[in-house]
């Protein structure tokens, strides 16, 4: 992997795959990040990029097996692009199911061998919950942002 400034853009982490082809993951300076593949025949021709949320950028974080923080969302599901249920983890905050977010809500709570349906609004998330959220997609995954930045 190597990292390539982009000036006024932000930074690009190349990887040279054994195979021929290259990956880059482009770092934007607001914070954004973007998956980016490159055609194998011209490395520098770009195929396509997918820009992710923070929410999906540690959901493919996961699926990769990397080893970063407690907080993280563990699983999304999606249901004709219409519905997501996700899995997320509590790490050290202490978030509340109240979180004002438009079409998502925290369905349920895991804690120890114990599952909470429909928590209370006032209900505090303690570290190792497993909170599942169910909503529309992109307010599904804002649920998660705001779980995991606290």
């Amino acid at each position: 992997m190597r990292q390539h400034p982009l000036p006024g853009v932000g930074t690009l982490h190349l990887l040279h795959a054994d195979d021929g082809h290259h990956v880059g993951i482009v770092q934007h300076a607001d914070d954004r990040r973007e998956l980016v593949v490159y055609d194998p025949a011209d490395p520098d021709t770009r195929m396509t990029g997918v820009l992710l949320g923070p929410a999906e950028a540690r959901v493919l974080a996961d699926v990769l097996g990397v080893r970063g923080p407690t907080v993280h969302c563990a699983r999304l599901d999606r249901y004709a692009d219409r519905v997501a249920v996700l899995q997320v983890l509590i790490g050290a905050g202490r978030p509340s199911a109240d979180t004002g977010v438009a079409g998502a809500v925290v369905a349920a709570v895991v804690r120890d061998e114990e599952v909470l349906v429909a928590p209370p609004r006032q209900y505090r998330f303690r570290p190792g919950d497993v909170v599942v959220v169910v909503g529309r997609p992109d307010a599904a995954l804002e649920v998660i942002d705001i779980l995991t930045a606290a």
